[in-house]
């Protein structure tokens, strides 16, 4: 299978009106910029049409992003956003290891899958920073652990991913 297979039978999987199409996702007072990773070329999951409030699943993230890199690696994104002063790191965390489990079923068998969970949040103190790289903090994918990156609203997100993976 090719890559746009694969990006078309999760599409195909989890449902066309559950995903989202543009470049600004948005969530009360916080947003994220997804230009730099090509609409043709990414699956963005809005994990609050996948769960509609009041159903199993209202712990997960915002959203999912999968696409494939410039190397060829699977990559998932959970992104959580937190438009308010406290970024709630606890909830946050589960939240993204919530939406990291939702995305291993969606994962192509066989190819070399990594995981970004991100937090955007319009601040952060520290005590909740310190929270979020504890090593038991750490969202758990594929078999690894990847420690969970934040970043302010609206910051653009193709800035926020490593460079190489």
């Amino acid at each position: 299978m090719n890559k746009n297979e694969i990006l078309e039978g999760i599409r195909d999987q989890i449902g066309r009106e559950n995903l989202f199409n543009g470049n600004a996702f948005r969530r009360r007072r916080c947003s994220v910029n997804l230009t730099g990773v090509s609409e043709s070329d990414r699956v963005v999951v809005d994990l609050d049409k996948v769960f509609p409030s009041g159903q199993i699943g209202e712990n997960q993230c915002e959203c999912i992003l999968f696409y494939f890199s410039a190397v060829g690696n699977f990559v998932v994104v959970p992104m959580e956003l937190k438009g308010g002063s406290n970024a709630e790191a606890e909830k946050a965390i589960s939240q993204l290891k919530s939406g990291a489990a939702f995305a291993v079923d969606y994962t192509p068998r066989g190819v070399k899958s990594i995981c970004h969970p991100i937090l955007f949040c319009q601040s952060i103190n520290k005590s909740e920073y310190r929270q979020l790289k504890k090593p038991q903090s750490k969202v758990s994918f594929g078999g690894e652990r990847f420690e969970i990156k934040t970043a302010r609203c609206g910051d653009k997100l193709a800035n926020v991913l490593p460079r190489i993976h």
